[in-house]
């Protein structure tokens, strides 16, 4: 049998090429896919007030966010944003979704056990720290203060809020003060366990919120909250007409409308 040979073996380049080229194509392939996912949870996310009735969001939009960030974080998408997006959308669950109280629980549960790895991963994040206190003092409200007193999370998130003031004072409107405002203005006062509280504490904190963002609708419902705890009608009920006249904020639009909703309902309490 006759054996063919070649003086000239076909070229490896073209294939080798192809292979190349393949490669070289595959990788920015594969991080637009992975940018995509985080991309997607922020789309879904700023759609978290889409048909929405009043103050109570259609889960839909939150629940697409909340899996597109859980999967960017398990693929280690831009891993610390998409861990504060994360905490951002279950404090928005929590809150703004009609769910009952024993889903809230479960949702704040996840948001604190999520910012308690993050903040251990990204110890300078203030974002991170923020929106873990965010869901912490959530957390406190469904459980009970009470129960976040005596097994220490009012003093963790204490300690929290403090960093988050020492490191961006104006992040979030002030809200460092604004959630500090909140921890002593609720938090029992429990001789030897937690003498710390202080009413007077947190109407001097709720003051530098007011000073950072005056027209913040949070702040000013928390002004109005602490204003009638010392007696100050008139000066809270003008806080309440205030917040009336507001125009929800177009990027939180579900959250300023909970809020005009809230002062309603205090104004009601005080001065009808």
């Amino acid at each position: 049998m006759a054996i063919r040979t070649y003086r000239n073996p076909p070229s490896l380049k073209p294939i080798c090429t192809i292979i190349l080229w393949g490669f070289f194509l595959a990788v920015p392939i594969a991080d637009s896919m992975g940018q995509s996912t985080f991309d997607r949870g922020k789309r879904y996310y700023h759609q978290r007030d889409a048909n929405a009735d009043s103050f109570k969001a259609d889960p839909t939009n939150i629940n697409r966010a909340i899996d597109l960030f859980k999967a960017a974080l398990d693929q280690s998408i831009k891993p610390e944003e998409s861990a504060t997006y994360l905490l951002r959308s279950y404090y928005f669950k929590g809150m703004f979704t009609g769910i009952s109280e024993d889903q809230q629980k479960e949702v704040y549960d996840k948001g604190r056990d999520l910012g308690e790895r993050m903040m251990e991963r990204y110890p300078d994040s203030v974002p991170i720290k923020f929106w873990y206190a965010a869901n912490i003092g959530r957390w406190a409200d469904v459980h009970g203060f009470v129960k976040a007193a005596t097994n220490g999370i009012s003093k963790k998130l204490r300690r929290v809020c403090e960093e988050i003031i020492k490191e961006n004072p104006r992040y979030q409107d002030g809200g460092g003060y604004r959630i500090l405002a909140q921890v002593h203005f609720y938090s029992p006062h429990i001789p030897i366990v937690m003498g710390w509280p202080s009413k007077d504490k947190a109407f001097e904190l709720v003051q530098k919120a007011l000073e950072i963002a005056p027209d913040n609708p949070t702040n000013k419902i928390l002004y109005a909250n602490i204003l009638l705890e010392f007696d100050q009608d008139e000066e809270a009920k003008e806080q309440l007409h205030q917040i009336k006249r507001m125009r929800p904020r177009a990027s939180h639009t579900v959250e300023d409308r909970y809020v005009q909703y809230r002062s309603q309902k205090l104004f009601e309490e005080h001065f009808h």
